[in-house]
């Protein structure tokens, strides 16, 4: 794993939130995994459609989950989208989208990796 996709830190700073059970933890990943993809065929969607408004909230909502999971590089591209579009001046959305793709993709590999042990 790449120290360059996940801060394994925030994963440590997160297992100790929940209550430092390796099974509650390995419950929040499922559910990223899960969840991930399907804000990422919403924000997908609403880039093709130019919906601003709902690529925002889909940006805004994958940032919130990269980021509890130590995933800076996805996070800061969802965190860039969710900005441009809160002003209105988003370049691109589709390619814009395609890179969170791939950061998400990274994200997803890494965390599967991870061993807190």
């Amino acid at each position: 794993m790449s120290d360059d996709v996940i801060d394994i830190e925030a994963l440590r700073r997160l297992l100790e939130v929940i209550g430092g059970d390796p099974e509650d933890l390995e419950e929040l990943l499922e559910e990223f995994e899960e969840v991930g993809p399907s804000t990422l065929k919403t924000m997908q969607d609403s880039a093709s459609a130019d919906d601003l408004d709902t690529l925002r909230i889909s940006s805004h909502g994958l940032k919130s989950n990269a980021r509890d999971f130590g995933a800076t590089a996805l996070a800061t591209a969802c965190e860039d989208l969710e900005h441009a579009c809160k002003a209105g001046e988003v370049e691109d959305p589709v390619a814009q989208v395609q890179a969170i793709s791939v950061e998400l993709d990274r994200a997803r590999a890494a965390l599967k990796a991870v061993s807190l042990s």
